[in-house]
C-alpha cells in the first residue's frame, strides 16, 4: 500500500508529534556533545532528525523538497556558537579559567546571577537564527526567490559584524560589568595595550588567542552571543518589515524564544550542582555528580523540541495544510547540476556525512583503547573518507538513475513527506547504535555484573552516568512507539 501525501492531524496525533520531538531532540542534543559529534557537526546531526521529522508530517508543500534539507541542516550547524563559562554565570560567579601573570592560580570573581540570566537567554535566543528563519519561510506562503534568502541571510550577518566589531562592546557593561573589568585587568597585565573592543577585532574568531588571556574566553563567548541574538532579532523584523511576511516572521521568532528559555532553565542543573557562588553551601543532589551536563544537554533538547513542535501543531490550519496533490519541478536548469546536488548535498552530506564523522572517531578510538590502533587519528580520517566516498558513490548512483535514466525530478522515487517519514526512525536508529555501542559509551563500560541485589541497584541510580543512559534508553524507546503512533494516526494509506 503506497504512503498518500495526506496528513490527518487530529489533538491526538498533534500531542504524539510534541512528545515524540521532545524525546529525540533530548536524545539527539545530548548525543550532540558526544564523542566524535560535537560543535557544528553535532548541531548537523540534531538538523537532520529536526528537518526529517517536520517533514514527514507538514512536508506536503513545494518549499519542503529534498533541495530543501541539506539548506536547513547547514543553516543549523552554522550558527552553533560557544558558551565559554556562559553556563556557570546564573550561579552568580565568574571564572577566569587561567591565572593573571605572577598569580597562582585563577581567579573567581562575584558576580549578580541575573547577568548570567541574561547572557543565557541572549545565548539560546541567537543559537539558531537561520534555522528558524528558513523554517519559517517553508511554511510561509510568500514565493521566495534565492534573492530574497541572500538578502535576509546578508542582514543577520550585517548585524551581527556590526555588533561585534562596534555595538556589543558597549551592551556588554550593563550586562555584566565584572567581566568587562576583569578581561581589560587580564589585557593589561598581560602587556596588550588595546581596548577590550581592539583585542576582539584584532583576533576576531580566535578562540585560541582568548583563552591566553585571564577572562578572555568568556568576553568572546559574551560578545558573540549578544550579537546573534541582535542579528536574529533585526533577521526576523526584516522578514516582517521587508518582506511582509508575518508567518516567517512569527515562527523564527517564538522559535529564537524558545531555544532562549530552553537552555536558560535547563542550567538549573549545572548551577545547583555547582561548588561556587551563591549555592556553594548547598549540598547537590548525589545523581548530578558526574551528571549535570549531560542532564544540561538532554533538557536542553527536550524543551527546545517540545516547544517548538508545540508551536507548529498550534498554528492554524491554513498555514500547516498541505497543498495536496502536485507534481514536482525540475529544480535547476542543468539536469547534471541537479544530479551532482542531490548525491552529494542531498543524500550523501545528510546521511552519511553527518554520520560517518561520529562512527570513524567512535570505532578509532575505541580501537586505540584495546590496543588495535596506533594512530586513532589517522584512522579515523580514513575511516570517515572511505565511508564519505561510499555514500557519494551510492547516492550519485541513485540520483543518476532517478534523474537522468527515469527522467524523475527527484532523486528517490518517492514524495519528499514520505520519504522523510521513513528516514527519521532510520537515521534516529543509526545515531543511537553509534551513541550506545561505539567509542567511549557508556554503556560498554557500565557494571552490570555488580547488580547484585537492590541495594545494588539502589546505588546505581544515584550515579549521574546512569540517570542519564537510563534516560537516554528510555528516550530512544519512548521515541519509536510515540513517533509509529503518530505516524499510524496521521497517514492515510490508499
Amino acid at each position: 500500500m503506497e504512503i498518500m501525501e495526506t496528513r490527518k492531524l487530529t489533538a491526538g496525533t498533534k500531542a504524539l508529534m510534541v512528545f515524540a520531538f521532545a524525546v529525540m531532540s533530548g536524545f539527539m542534543w545530548r548525543v550532540r556533545g558526544d564523542e566524535g559529534y560535537g560543535s557544528m557537526w553535532g548541531m548537523f546531526a540534531v538538523g537532520v532528525m529536526f528537518v526529517l521529522f517536520i517533514f514527514a508530517f507538514f512536508g506536503n508543500r513545494r518549499k519542503m523538497s529534498y533541495e530543501a534539507i541539506p539548506i536547513a541542516v547547514i543553516l543549523l550547524g552554522i550558527t552553533n556558537g560557544s558558551w565559554g563559562t556562559l553556563n556557570t554565570q546564573m550561579g552568580g560567579y565568574l571564572s577566569g579559567d587561567l591565572p593573571f601573570p605572577g598569580a597562582e592560580q585563577a581567579e573567581t570573581v562575584a558576580i549578580s546571577p541575573f547577568s548570567g540570566l541574561w547572557i543565557m537567554l541572549l545565548l539560546g535566543f541567537g543559537w539558531m537564527p537561520l534555522f528558524s528563519l528558513f523554517i519559517g519561510l517553508l511554511f510561509s506562503k510568500k514565493e521566495y526567490k534565492l534573492k530574497h534568502y541572500l538578502a535576509l541571510i546578508f542582514i543577520f550577518y550585517a548585524v551581527v559584524l556590526g555588533f561585534q566589531f562596534f555595538a556589543a562592546h558597549f551592551i556588554m557593561p550593563f550586562i555584566n560589568k565584572e567581566a568587562t573589568e576583569m578581561f581589560s585587568k587580564g589585557l593589561i597585565e598581560n602587556g596588550i595595550p588595546f581596548s577590550r573592543m581592539r583585542a576582539y577585532i584584532y583576533n576576531f574568531g580566535s578562540a585560541a588567542w582568548s583563552k591566553t588571556i585571564p577572562f578572555g574566553r568568556n568576553y568572546f563567548a559574551s560578545i558573540r552571543a549578544i550579537s546573534y541574538a541582535a542579528g536574529a532579532l533585526i533577521s526576523s523584523l526584516a522578514a516582517l518589515a521587508i518582506m511582509k511576511d508575518g508567518i516567517t516572521a512569527l515562527i523564527s521568532f517564538l522559535f529564537n524564544i524558545i531555544s532562549a528559555v530552553s537552555i536558560t532553565l535547563a542550567d538549573a542543573f549545572l548551577i545547583i550542582d555547582s561548588d561556587a557562588g551563591f549555592l556553594a553551601r548547598v549540598n547537590a543532589p548525589a545523581f548530578l555528580k558526574g551528571g549535570s551536563w549531560s542532564l544540561w544537554e538532554y533538557f536542553t533538547g527536550f524543551l527546545l523540541g517540545f516547544g517548538m513542535m508545540l508551536v507548529l501543531v498550534c498554528l492554524p490550519e491554513r498555514i500547516t495544510r498541505g497543498e495536496g496533490r502536485f507534481e514536482y519541478r525540475e529544480p535547476f536548469a542543468k539536469k547534471w547540476f541537479h544530479i551532482l546536488y542531490s548525491a552529494v548535498l542531498t543524500l550523501a552530506f545528510t546521511f552519511g556525512a553527518t554520520a560517518a564523522r561520529p562512527f570513524g572517531i567512535r570505532i578509532a578510538e575505541q580501537l586505540a583503547k584495546r590496543g588495535l590502533a596506533v594512530n586513532p587519528d589517522r584512522l579515523s580520517l580514513i575511516i570517515i573518507a572511505a565511508v564519505c566516498v561510499l555514500c557519494v558513490a551510492v547516492s550519485f548512483a541513485a540520483a543518476k538513475r532517478n534523474i537522468a535514466a527515469r527522467g524523475l525530478p527527484v532523486p528517490v522515487p518517492m514524495r519528499t513527506e514520505d520519504f522523510c517519514l521513513k528516514a527519521a526512525p532510520a537515521y534516529f536508529g543509526i545515531t543511537g547504535i553509534l551513541y550506545f555501542f561505539t567509542g567511549d559509551a557508556y554503556i560498554l563500560k557500565f557494571p552490570f555484573r555488580e547488580i547484585k541485589n537492590l541495594s545494588a541497584l539502589t546505588g546505581m541510580l544515584r550515579d549521574g552516568s546512569f540517570i542519564t543512559l537510563l534516560i537516554m534508553i528510555l528516550s530512544f524507546v519512548l521515541f519509536y512507539i510515540l513517533y509509529f503512533s503518530a505516524c499510524k494516526k496521521a497517514v492515510r494509506k490508499k
